[in-house]
């Protein structure tokens, strides 16, 4: 099990994932506008997506309204994680699953 820190970007013009050195955690942008919790539940849509898992092994630690965020992944390591979200950063992300 591992966690990663994320900055969301809802409303963007398309979904995509890329590390951020800076702040040292996962930027992640949704076309989903920040509305009734519709990106955080596209950000948990992508990010498993990303990672090849059933979203019900994303867990929200902290959502709320701001832009830091972490989520909880149930099955795979921290290392795993990193290696599959880089892979799907350099990928360019492309969008899984439905538009939203």
């Amino acid at each position: 099990m591992g966690e990663i820190e994320i900055w969301a970007r809802p409303g963007s013009s398309a979904d995509r994932i890329r590390w951020d050195p800076w702040r040292r955690r996962w930027t992640v942008s949704c076309r989903a506008p920040a509305v009734d919790g519709e990106a955080n539940a596209a950000i948990r849509r992508l990010v498993a997506g990303w990672l090849g898992l059933p979203e019900d092994r994303i867990v929200w630690r902290h959502a709320g309204r701001g832009a830091a965020k972490r989520l909880e992944v149930e099955g795979i390591d921290p290392s795993e994680i990193d290696r599959r979200l880089a892979n799907a950063a350099k990928a360019g992300s492309p969008t899984i699953g439905s538009s939203g």
